[in-house]
């Protein structure tokens, strides 16, 4: 009979209130700041997001056990237990939420405060990771410009507290052995992370069912110092001094000291690792994750008496920053986010200001919001209040959402807006499949066939496609586009985790155009600057004239000659201008002295020497490759930049919709640099 449904046959030794640990805030500090770290100076910590997952797990713990004795002394509510969530989490949330949207409504674009608004709504009802699950991933560059991107992980906290509590008390009342109940949903969903995480990263990342684990083992652990501590101590005394281990075992009465400080090395060991060896390309979750949580497990389990527990968590200073560490979650992001979002190249110092900055608001918001809320009197009129404002805050996010990001903020800015929201593809284009190969094509009355092969940068140039067949069917060529986002048009190379789809994209290209003798033209272009140079996306280092680079240009050139054999005319397509300096967001300039009209137009583009002096001997190598395998090399900056790289047109209006994509409109009307590879 498990000991929560048989009450006699649990000790006496638990107490109806948990004694405060200063070394469980200090662990927190150690969450804490390598998160902030992370976002901060991510180069310094590339390990620092699994603080995230160090924090699951003291929230497992901690919770499981006040719901443990609840259960156990008979007297478990559920309307207590959320109503001391509520106190809990709203009101830093709130406060974080509504300055989001003040600051936000005088500083971010129509759109920019559209997803504002969405991600304020999702963070009120606990689901901003379905949100994001939809959108970009969680490292991905435009995450840095989403300022409530980091509560996807309170949302997994909440929905994991609205089912355990459940399940577990189920489990009490029908008999049923809670511990093994909590082993087995912990075995469950770590089974689940790691099958998935090889072939949905992003899903992993961000779904519940995946993440629960992480929780569950801080409720093993929970359960096992509350109910089973003197046999769970005793069990781990004789395997750690057994006698193949030690000849001379230390005497009884040291044993309990020794293994303490023993786990407490041990975990933090296990979590430098974890920050050291643990990097964003990395499959993660997955099997990567058990280094954080198993640290944090042995340090708990340790006890404060552990020796690292001790000396370096219960001191002053990191106790200080864990009794602040929610609030300064919540803060921290937010303002390095909007930051981003206004200097688009952020210094050391910005940033290091900004992070002190959190600290100062984590701290005056503990003092003055979150500790007379949550100790205070008047639980019920408080949660009451608390819930009805945090119902009222998701409402004026959705509100913002569904008006377009209050446009009427902001109407001389709409052009910059609609650039920014455009994207032509895939258009009209149809989706195809030829022999378990997917493509789109759109087809003209010429018989003959021009694909497109490469990135977003190619795909940037269908609605010049739809344009010349819509004018002139007769003479146009139809057009297949086989794209991937974030490949590189290479054949042969070897991608991170979320990118594993691009590994066939250039022989599937091939074999259409092998099998399809219609195709008379195959064009290949790539965001070529940024995998080349820095190996975004990839799995192995680049840089021009490193072996990954020279071998990818031989790659390229073979695979030219192979298409020439076929008898097809073949173009390369080189880099576009590019920075976020012709981003057309990068027009808006805020000025903080113009309160209340920030925001106000500036020139944008940059200068084509910068561009050369950056990435000449990127495109002079691939135009040289492409030429000795008989290719023809377009060269957009020839059209795009006199002399200058400018990110407006002659009639003041946008030309991309990104730093790296130009829009479709403009691409539609007067990228005629194109048209020779459809005729």
């Amino acid at each position: 009979m498990d000991s929560l449904s048989n009450p006699k046959s649990v000790s006496r030794s638990v107490k109806s209130k948990p004694a405060y640990r200063a070394d469980i805030d200090g662990l927190r500090a150690v969450a804490i700041l390598s998160v902030v770290i992370f976002h901060a100076f991510p180069s310094m910590l590339q390990g620092g997001f699994i603080g995230v997952d160090i924090f699951f797990v003291i929230s497992g713990f901690l919770i499981s056990s006040i719901i443990f004795r609840g259960m156990h002394r008979g007297d478990f509510s559920f309307t207590e237990f959320y109503a001391h969530r509520i106190k809990r989490i709203y009101p830093a949330l709130i406060v974080v939420l509504v300055a989001c949207y003040v600051f936000g409504w005088f500083v971010l674009l129509p759109y920019e405060f559209k997803q504002l608004g969405k991600h304020m709504a999702a963070g009120a009802g606990f689901v901003q990771n379905f949100v994001l699950l939809q959108e970009d991933g969680y490292f991905d560059t435009f995450a840095e410009l989403k300022p409530l991107l980091h509560l996807w992980s309170l949302a997994i906290e909440e929905q994991f507290y609205l089912i355990y509590p459940v399940l577990i008390l189920l489990a009490w009342r029908k008999g049923f052995n809670v511990l093994t109940v909590v082993l087995i949903l912990g075995l469950v969903s770590l089974v689940l992370n790691v099958a998935r995480v090889t072939h949905d990263p992003t899903a992993t990342f961000f779904l519940p069912q995946t993440r629960f684990w992480e929780l569950l083992a801080g409720a093993v652990l929970a359960y096992l110092q509350l109910f089973r501590q003197a046999k769970f101590t005793g069990w781990m005394q004789r395997w750690v001094f057994h006698p193949v281990l030690f000849r001379h075992p230390p005497l009884l009465a040291q044993r309990n000291a020794i293994l303490n400080n023993l786990l407490s090395i041990v975990g933090l060991l296990l979590l430098v690792a974890g920050f050291c060896l643990i990097d964003k390309k990395m499959p993660f979750p997955g099997w990567w994750a058990m280094l954080p949580v198993s640290g944090t497990f042995l340090l708990i389990l340790a006890g404060p008496d552990g020796w690292v527990n001790r000396v370096l968590l219960a001191n002053r200073v990191m106790v200080f920053v864990g009794i602040i560490s929610y609030p300064l979650y919540l803060w921290h992001w937010p303002i390095l986010s909007f930051l981003r979002i206004l200097a688009f190249e952020v210094s050391p110092w910005a940033r290091l200001g900004a992070v002190l900055l959190s600290v100062v608001l984590a701290w005056l918001t503990y003092r003055l919001i979150e500790k007379p809320i949550r100790l205070g009197k008047k639980t019920w009129i408080k949660t009451a209040a608390l819930s009805v404002i945090m119902a009222i805050v998701g409402l004026v996010g959705f509100h913002a959402f569904l008006s377009g990001g209050v446009s009427s903020r902001a109407e001389e800015f709409a052009k910059v807006t609609q650039a920014s929201n455009e994207w032509g593809y895939p258009g009209t284009l149809s989706k195809e499949k030829f022999e378990g190969i997917q493509y789109y094509f759109l087809r003209s009355e010429k018989p003959s066939v021009t694909l497109f092969v490469g990135d977003s940068n190619i795909e940037q140039y269908f609605p010049r496609a739809e344009a010349l067949i819509s004018r002139n069917a007769k003479e146009t060529n139809g057009v297949i586009f086989k794209t991937g986002s974030g490949c590189l048009a290479i054949p042969g190379m070897l991608y991170d985790l979320k990118h594993q789809y691009c590994a066939t994209l250039m022989q599937d290209a091939l074999r259409l155009t092998k099998e399809n003798p219609e195709v008379d033209t195959v064009v290949i272009g790539s965001l070529w600057n940024a995998y080349l140079k820095s190996g975004v996306f990839m799995a192995s280092k680049f840089g021009a004239g490193s072996p990954e680079y020279v071998d990818a240009l031989n790659k390229l050139g073979a695979y030219i000659k192979e298409l020439r054999a076929l008898d097809k005319r073949v173009y390369l397509v080189l880099n576009i201008p590019g920075g976020y300096q012709l981003d057309p967001r990068y027009m808006v300039q805020r000025d903080f002295k113009a309160f209340p009209k920030l925001m106000s137009f500036k020139s944008n583009g940059i200068p084509r020497d910068d561009l050369e002096k950056a990435f000449g001997q990127i495109q002079a190598d691939l135009a040289q490759v492409a030429t000795t395998a008989g290719a023809m090399v377009i060269k957009p900056m020839d059209y795009l930049c006199n002399p200058d790289c400018s990110g407006v047109d002659a009639d003041d209006e946008p030309m991309y919709k990104d730093g790296d994509h130009l829009r479709p409109k403009y691409v539609s009307q007067k990228a005629d640099f194109i048209d020779e590879t459809m005729r």
